[in-house]
Protein backbone atom coordinates (compact mmCIF):
# COMPACT_ATOMS: atom_id res chain seq x y z
CA UNK A 1 0.00 0.00 0.00
CA UNK A 2 1.65 3.17 -1.22
CA UNK A 3 1.39 6.44 1.71
CA UNK A 4 3.16 9.64 0.82
CA UNK A 5 2.75 13.15 0.49
CA UNK A 6 3.84 15.44 -1.48
CA UNK A 7 6.08 18.06 -0.55
CA UNK A 8 8.22 20.94 -2.49
CA UNK A 9 11.57 22.04 -1.62
CA UNK A 10 10.99 24.85 0.63
CA UNK A 11 9.10 22.69 2.70
CA UNK A 12 12.17 21.36 4.50
CA UNK A 13 12.87 24.47 5.50
CA UNK A 14 12.97 23.41 9.49
CA UNK A 15 11.63 20.29 8.89
CA UNK A 16 13.82 16.58 8.16
CA UNK A 17 10.78 15.31 6.03
CA UNK A 18 12.51 12.20 5.61
CA UNK A 19 13.24 11.18 9.35
CA UNK A 20 9.47 12.63 9.71
CA UNK A 21 7.98 10.10 7.05
CA UNK A 22 10.38 7.20 8.41
CA UNK A 23 8.31 8.52 12.39
CA UNK A 24 5.12 8.28 10.80
CA UNK A 25 5.79 5.06 8.74
CA UNK A 26 4.67 6.39 5.42
CA UNK A 27 7.00 5.19 2.73
CA UNK A 28 6.43 7.37 -0.68
CA UNK A 29 7.94 11.05 -0.96
CA UNK A 30 6.82 13.17 -3.55
CA UNK A 31 8.85 15.64 -4.94
CA UNK A 32 6.52 18.80 -5.86
CA UNK A 33 8.07 21.26 -8.10
CA UNK A 34 5.22 24.01 -7.36
CA UNK A 35 2.13 25.47 -8.94
CA UNK A 36 0.95 25.20 -12.57
CA UNK A 37 2.35 28.31 -13.81
CA UNK A 38 5.22 28.26 -16.24
CA UNK A 39 8.64 27.89 -14.03
CA UNK A 40 12.15 25.79 -14.72
CA UNK A 41 11.19 22.91 -12.93
CA UNK A 42 14.97 21.32 -12.48
CA UNK A 43 15.49 25.11 -11.31
CA UNK A 44 13.36 24.78 -8.59
CA UNK A 45 14.31 21.18 -7.59
CA UNK A 46 17.75 21.89 -7.67
CA UNK A 47 19.67 19.21 -5.19
CA UNK A 48 16.51 17.88 -4.93
CA UNK A 49 16.31 16.73 -8.33
CA UNK A 50 20.16 15.03 -7.75
CA UNK A 51 21.74 11.95 -7.00
CA UNK A 52 22.60 12.89 -3.47
CA UNK A 53 18.79 13.65 -2.72
CA UNK A 54 17.86 9.99 -4.41
CA UNK A 55 20.50 8.12 -2.15
CA UNK A 56 19.10 9.59 1.12
CA UNK A 57 15.76 8.50 0.23
CA UNK A 58 16.64 4.91 -0.76
CA UNK A 59 18.62 4.47 2.20
CA UNK A 60 16.19 5.79 4.29
CA UNK A 61 13.77 2.77 2.82
CA UNK A 62 11.35 5.27 1.41
CA UNK A 63 10.22 5.10 -2.24
CA UNK A 64 10.87 8.43 -4.05
CA UNK A 65 8.86 10.23 -6.95
CA UNK A 66 8.67 13.60 -8.65
CA UNK A 67 5.40 15.27 -9.50
CA UNK A 68 5.47 17.95 -11.69
CA UNK A 69 3.76 20.74 -13.97
CA UNK A 70 6.21 20.35 -17.13
CA UNK A 71 5.09 21.77 -19.73
CA UNK A 72 7.70 24.80 -19.93
CA UNK A 73 10.59 21.51 -20.26
CA UNK A 74 8.23 19.17 -22.63
CA UNK A 75 7.82 22.26 -25.12
CA UNK A 76 10.40 24.88 -25.12
CA UNK A 77 8.30 28.64 -24.76
CA UNK A 78 11.76 29.68 -27.06
CA UNK A 79 10.08 27.84 -30.13
CA UNK A 80 7.17 30.01 -30.51
CA UNK A 81 9.07 32.58 -31.97
CA UNK A 82 9.60 30.31 -35.48
CA UNK A 83 6.82 27.32 -34.79
CA UNK A 84 3.83 29.45 -33.17
CA UNK A 85 1.69 26.17 -34.64
CA UNK A 86 3.05 24.43 -32.07
CA UNK A 87 1.42 25.94 -29.58
CA UNK A 88 -2.43 26.42 -28.75
CA UNK A 89 -4.93 27.99 -30.80
CA UNK A 90 -7.28 29.96 -28.77
CA UNK A 91 -10.89 29.51 -29.34
CA UNK A 92 -12.45 32.78 -29.51
CA UNK A 93 -9.62 35.04 -31.06
CA UNK A 94 -8.40 32.12 -33.00
CA UNK A 95 -4.20 33.58 -32.32
CA UNK A 96 -1.44 31.14 -31.66
CA UNK A 97 0.01 31.41 -27.65
CA UNK A 98 3.04 30.92 -26.36
CA UNK A 99 1.16 30.29 -22.57
CA UNK A 100 -0.08 27.20 -21.85
CA UNK A 101 0.31 24.15 -23.33
CA UNK A 102 0.48 22.33 -27.42
CA UNK A 103 -0.92 21.64 -30.22
CA UNK A 104 -0.78 17.96 -29.91
CA UNK A 105 -2.09 17.46 -33.71
CA UNK A 106 1.12 18.64 -35.01
CA UNK A 107 3.49 15.67 -35.82
CA UNK A 108 6.42 17.99 -34.91
CA UNK A 109 4.92 18.76 -31.36
CA UNK A 110 4.45 14.55 -30.81
CA UNK A 111 8.03 14.43 -31.18
CA UNK A 112 9.53 17.03 -29.24
CA UNK A 113 7.05 15.79 -26.40
CA UNK A 114 8.79 12.64 -26.53
CA UNK A 115 12.11 13.29 -27.21
CA UNK A 116 11.89 16.15 -23.94
CA UNK A 117 10.20 13.66 -21.57
CA UNK A 118 12.72 10.99 -22.20
CA UNK A 119 15.69 13.24 -21.31
CA UNK A 120 13.49 14.79 -18.06
CA UNK A 121 12.79 10.86 -17.16
CA UNK A 122 16.57 10.27 -17.05
CA UNK A 123 16.71 13.49 -14.69
CA UNK A 124 13.83 12.96 -12.96
CA UNK A 125 14.68 9.18 -12.08
CA UNK A 126 12.04 8.22 -9.92
CA UNK A 127 12.74 5.23 -7.28
CA UNK A 128 9.57 3.42 -8.30
CA UNK A 129 9.13 3.73 -12.58
CA UNK A 130 6.82 6.04 -11.94
CA UNK A 131 6.75 9.22 -13.90
CA UNK A 132 4.48 12.55 -12.94
CA UNK A 133 5.11 15.23 -15.87
CA UNK A 134 1.89 17.10 -15.95
CA UNK A 135 0.70 19.58 -18.69
CA UNK A 136 -0.02 23.28 -17.06
CA UNK A 137 -3.43 23.77 -15.41
CA UNK A 138 -4.11 26.95 -17.29
CA UNK A 139 -8.12 27.12 -17.61
CA UNK A 140 -7.47 27.39 -21.51
CA UNK A 141 -4.24 25.69 -22.04
CA UNK A 142 -5.20 23.39 -24.94
CA UNK A 143 -5.55 23.80 -28.55
CA UNK A 144 -8.88 24.55 -30.65
CA UNK A 145 -7.30 24.74 -33.97
CA UNK A 146 -9.08 22.54 -36.69
CA UNK A 147 -6.66 19.32 -36.06
CA UNK A 148 -7.80 19.59 -32.05
CA UNK A 149 -10.89 20.78 -31.94
CA UNK A 150 -12.48 18.13 -32.10
CA UNK A 151 -11.07 16.71 -29.35
CA UNK A 152 -12.00 17.48 -25.71
CA UNK A 153 -9.31 18.86 -23.76
CA UNK A 154 -8.83 15.54 -21.43
CA UNK A 155 -8.25 13.88 -25.29
CA UNK A 156 -5.68 15.55 -26.21
CA UNK A 157 -4.03 15.30 -22.23
CA UNK A 158 -4.04 11.75 -22.74
CA UNK A 159 -2.59 11.66 -26.39
CA UNK A 160 0.11 14.03 -24.96
CA UNK A 161 0.92 11.20 -22.45
CA UNK A 162 1.00 8.37 -25.01
CA UNK A 163 3.57 10.20 -27.01
CA UNK A 164 5.46 10.82 -24.03
CA UNK A 165 5.59 7.40 -22.09
CA UNK A 166 6.51 5.65 -25.72
CA UNK A 167 9.89 7.17 -25.59
CA UNK A 168 10.49 7.17 -22.00
CA UNK A 169 9.98 3.42 -22.21
CA UNK A 170 12.94 3.21 -25.12
CA UNK A 171 15.41 3.32 -21.89
CA UNK A 172 13.12 2.22 -18.96
CA UNK A 173 10.96 -0.37 -20.42
CA UNK A 174 9.33 -0.43 -16.18
CA UNK A 175 8.64 3.01 -16.62
CA UNK A 176 4.69 4.70 -16.07
CA UNK A 177 3.60 7.65 -16.55
CA UNK A 178 0.66 9.33 -15.06
CA UNK A 179 -2.34 10.48 -16.75
CA UNK A 180 -3.89 13.38 -14.74
CA UNK A 181 -7.31 13.92 -13.96
CA UNK A 182 -7.62 17.57 -12.53
CA UNK A 183 -9.05 20.65 -12.23
CA UNK A 184 -10.68 21.02 -15.39
CA UNK A 185 -10.02 17.37 -16.68
CA UNK A 186 -12.27 15.37 -14.80
CA UNK A 187 -14.05 14.47 -18.38
CA UNK A 188 -13.14 10.63 -19.28
CA UNK A 189 -11.41 11.23 -22.49
CA UNK A 190 -13.80 9.87 -25.26
CA UNK A 191 -11.81 8.84 -28.50
CA UNK A 192 -7.72 8.38 -27.03
CA UNK A 193 -7.70 5.33 -25.06
CA UNK A 194 -4.39 4.98 -22.41
CA UNK A 195 -1.29 3.12 -24.12
CA UNK A 196 0.62 0.52 -22.18
CA UNK A 197 2.42 2.15 -19.31
CA UNK A 198 -0.26 4.90 -18.53
CA UNK A 199 -1.98 4.95 -15.52
CA UNK A 200 -4.42 6.82 -13.93
CA UNK A 201 -3.54 9.80 -11.17
CA UNK A 202 -6.64 11.60 -9.86
CA UNK A 203 -6.58 14.63 -7.37
CA UNK A 204 -9.70 15.83 -6.38
CA UNK A 205 -8.36 19.34 -5.70
CA UNK A 206 -11.84 21.42 -5.02
CA UNK A 207 -13.86 18.20 -3.11
CA UNK A 208 -15.46 18.97 -0.04
CA UNK A 209 -13.29 18.66 2.82
CA UNK A 210 -16.53 17.90 5.29
CA UNK A 211 -18.24 15.27 3.90
CA UNK A 212 -16.30 12.00 2.55
CA UNK A 213 -15.58 11.23 -1.23
CA UNK A 214 -18.92 9.31 -1.97
CA UNK A 215 -21.55 10.47 0.32
CA UNK A 216 -24.63 10.58 -1.74
CA UNK A 217 -25.54 13.79 0.38
CA UNK A 218 -22.74 15.93 -0.35
CA UNK A 219 -23.64 17.17 -4.00
CA UNK A 220 -19.80 18.39 -4.57
CA UNK A 221 -18.24 15.37 -4.07
CA UNK A 222 -20.59 13.44 -6.00
CA UNK A 223 -19.25 15.07 -9.09
CA UNK A 224 -15.93 13.86 -8.45
CA UNK A 225 -16.93 10.75 -7.43
CA UNK A 226 -18.69 9.91 -10.55
CA UNK A 227 -15.72 10.95 -12.39
CA UNK A 228 -13.49 8.59 -10.74
CA UNK A 229 -15.81 5.94 -11.05
CA UNK A 230 -16.08 6.80 -14.62
CA UNK A 231 -12.25 7.14 -15.42
CA UNK A 232 -12.19 3.59 -13.69
CA UNK A 233 -13.64 2.20 -16.61
CA UNK A 234 -10.13 3.18 -18.69
CA UNK A 235 -8.03 2.81 -16.22
CA UNK A 236 -6.70 0.13 -14.06
CA UNK A 237 -8.05 0.84 -10.52
CA UNK A 238 -5.22 -1.63 -9.16
CA UNK A 239 -2.24 0.88 -10.65
CA UNK A 240 -4.94 4.37 -9.88
CA UNK A 241 -2.98 6.49 -7.69
CA UNK A 242 -5.05 8.92 -5.99
CA UNK A 243 -3.28 12.58 -5.01
CA UNK A 244 -5.48 14.06 -2.22
CA UNK A 245 -5.60 17.54 -0.60
CA UNK A 246 -6.20 16.04 2.88
CA UNK A 247 -3.34 17.89 4.31
CA UNK A 248 -2.14 20.76 1.89
CA UNK A 249 -1.88 23.59 3.85
CA UNK A 250 -1.12 25.64 0.94
CA UNK A 251 -4.95 25.05 -0.94
CA UNK A 252 -6.27 25.82 2.43
CA UNK A 253 -4.25 28.88 3.26
CA UNK A 254 -5.09 30.15 -0.41
CA UNK A 255 -1.41 29.81 -1.50
CA UNK A 256 -0.56 32.89 0.35
CA UNK A 257 1.35 32.42 4.01
CA UNK A 258 1.25 32.57 7.03
CA UNK A 259 -0.11 28.99 6.30
CA UNK A 260 -2.98 27.94 8.21
CA UNK A 261 -4.15 24.14 8.89
CA UNK A 262 -6.20 22.40 7.20
CA UNK A 263 -9.63 21.34 7.24
CA UNK A 264 -9.56 17.64 8.29
CA UNK A 265 -11.79 15.18 9.94
CA UNK A 266 -10.93 11.83 11.22
CA UNK A 267 -13.97 10.09 10.31
CA UNK A 268 -14.22 11.50 6.69
CA UNK A 269 -10.95 10.52 6.18
CA UNK A 270 -11.44 6.94 6.97
CA UNK A 271 -14.98 6.94 5.28
CA UNK A 272 -12.66 8.12 2.15
CA UNK A 273 -9.71 5.98 2.05
CA UNK A 274 -12.38 2.83 2.62
CA UNK A 275 -14.64 4.38 -0.35
CA UNK A 276 -11.62 4.09 -2.75
CA UNK A 277 -10.22 0.83 -1.63
CA UNK A 278 -13.52 -0.40 -2.28
CA UNK A 279 -13.11 0.66 -6.20
CA UNK A 280 -9.66 -1.46 -5.77
CA UNK A 281 -7.58 1.49 -5.32
CA UNK A 282 -4.84 1.17 -2.92
CA UNK A 283 -2.04 3.79 -3.63
CA UNK A 284 -2.70 7.18 -1.64
CA UNK A 285 -0.44 10.51 -1.51
CA UNK A 286 -1.69 14.02 -0.23
CA UNK A 287 -0.24 17.15 -1.03
CA UNK A 288 1.49 18.95 2.34
CA UNK A 289 2.74 21.96 0.84
CA UNK A 290 3.64 24.70 2.88
CA UNK A 291 3.91 22.21 6.43
CA UNK A 292 7.41 23.48 6.93
CA UNK A 293 9.16 24.42 10.12
CA UNK A 294 7.01 27.57 10.25
CA UNK A 295 3.95 26.10 9.88
CA UNK A 296 4.58 23.42 12.49
CA UNK A 297 5.69 25.75 15.27
CA UNK A 298 2.44 28.00 14.43
CA UNK A 299 -0.10 25.25 13.98
CA UNK A 300 1.82 21.83 15.77
CA UNK A 301 1.15 18.75 13.69
CA UNK A 302 -2.25 17.43 14.75
CA UNK A 303 -3.39 16.64 10.88
CA UNK A 304 -0.46 15.19 9.76
CA UNK A 305 -0.19 12.83 12.39
CA UNK A 306 -4.26 11.78 12.15
CA UNK A 307 -3.36 11.36 8.09
CA UNK A 308 -0.56 8.83 9.39
CA UNK A 309 -2.56 6.94 11.67
CA UNK A 310 -5.21 6.09 9.97
CA UNK A 311 -3.64 5.09 6.45
CA UNK A 312 -1.21 2.82 9.19
CA UNK A 313 -4.89 1.54 10.05
CA UNK A 314 -5.56 -0.25 6.74
CA UNK A 315 -2.46 -2.21 6.44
Amino acid sequence: MKKGLVITPNDFNGVDWIARMKELHLNTLGIHSGGGASHDVLAVLGPYAEAGFRSKVREAGLELEYEVHAADVLLERSLFEMHPEYFPQEYIRGSRTPLGNWCVTNPGVRARLAENAAKLSQRLIPSTHRHYFWSCDFQSGWCHCPGCSPYTISDQNLASVNAMIRAIRETDPKAELAYLAYQNHYAVPKKICPEEGVFLEFAPMTRCPRHAIDDPDCAINQVFWNSLKRHLELFDPARTHLLEYWVDASFYSRHKKPAVKPVLFREVLRRDIEAYRKLGIDNFTTFAVYMDGEYFRNNGDEELRMYAEILNEFE
